[in-house]
């Protein structure tokens, strides 16, 4: 049965028309300001969504997921636990959804675990249905799973990921996910490093935040441990390990990979020369390597000396060029 309260037909616009604009957490002018403000509003609304809003008993064959996927695993222990609560006590939090274009189906905007478990017990599952636009559906699955803290810094950087390769601006993620401009770009610059299979393979990585894997990302640049990374997650004996303990495994491995490598390349070799003149007052040394040579020049007589030599490179390097055996190849 259904339950209806004064609220039900909550419409987007009229909340968005009787608020002040929401300040922005970052310095801006002109058009850009008020984008951002038209955005923000649009994110307050969405926490409205949820208040005085009919809740309906769907069957869970009749929704479709978010095409915006924004965990990289969901059968850890969080997940049973859920499933045991939702099991001995029922679903206590509706999912939110959006009617499909062909007005059959329902598309979830989030609560995703909740279906899934829902699909699992064979129950019906508990849900809002309410007519979002792209736009609105995402900062409401951002903003949702930023109020519960349960996406790890690699979850939250696939999402942002994956918002934008649906069209969305990077305005629109940063106010979804809640981050500034200097975050957004941490988060890509480790999506957009690390490969997928990669980030895939190692999974949530719930305790893992964002300077490890600035850390791993820094690693990855180098195309030998790029490489390393992809056999590595491959390896039957890294998807054995318990999904908290990959992170650590990959990133260790690949250190000492780096060092194991470092230690194999061979060291540069330079011939040292050394004169001294016969008053001591001029010492010259001279470092070389395969292209290029280091001279030094001491003692009280390095100035005017290096003056002098100066001077003469020209006639020097002409002497030199003489002294050479002609070429008389044709």
């Amino acid at each position: 049965m259904s339950r209806e309260n004064p609220f039900a037909k909550l419409d987007i616009a009229s909340l968005s028309a009787s608020r002040a604009p929401t300040k922005p957490g970052y310095a801006m002018t002109g058009a850009a300001k008020t984008v951002v403000r038209s955005i923000e509003d649009l994110a307050e609304n969405t926490k409205k969504l949820m208040e005085g809003e009919v809740i309906v008993e769907l069957d869970p064959q009749s929704l479709d997921a978010s095409s915006i996927s924004d965990r990289l695993s969901d059968d850890g222990e969080e997940y049973q636990e859920l499933k045991q609560a939702i099991q001995e006590s029922g679903q206590s939090t509706p999912i939110l959804v959006r009617p499909s274009s062909d007005g059959q189906r329902y598309t979830v905007v989030f609560g995703h675990r909740r279906l899934k478990v829902a699909r699992e017990l064979g129950i019906p599952v508990k849900a809002i249905v309410k007519k979002l636009d792209d736009i609105a559906s995402a900062i409401a699955q951002g903003q949702e799973n930023s109020a519960r803290s349960n996406l790890s810094f690699i979850e939250r950087a696939y999402f942002a990921q994956n918002l934008l390769a649906t069209g969305l601006t990077k305005d629109v993620v940063r106010t979804s996910l809640a981050i500034d401009e200097a975050m957004l770009s941490k988060m890509l610059g480790v999506v957009e490093v690390v490969p997928a299979p990669v980030i895939k393979a190692v999974g949530a990585a719930k305790k893992i935040g964002r300077d490890k894997w600035l850390s791993l990302r820094q690693l990855v640049l180098t195309p030998a441990l790029l490489r390393a990374s992809t056999d590595r997650v491959a390896n039957a004996e890294f998807l054995e390990l318990s999904e908290d303990k990959r992170f650590d495994d990959l990133h260790d491995y690949l250190k000492r990979y780096k060092t194991k490598s470092d230690a194999k390349k061979p060291k540069a070799t330079a011939s040292a020369k050394e004169w001294v003149s016969r008053d001591s007052s001029l010492s010259f040394s001279m470092n070389a390597k395969s292209k290029k040579v280091a001279i030094e020049l001491s003692n009280t007589e390095a100035k005017p000396f290096s003056d002098w030599l100066s001077s003469r490179m020209d006639q020097l390097y002409d002497e030199y060029r003489r002294s050479k055996p002609e070429d008389n190849g044709d």
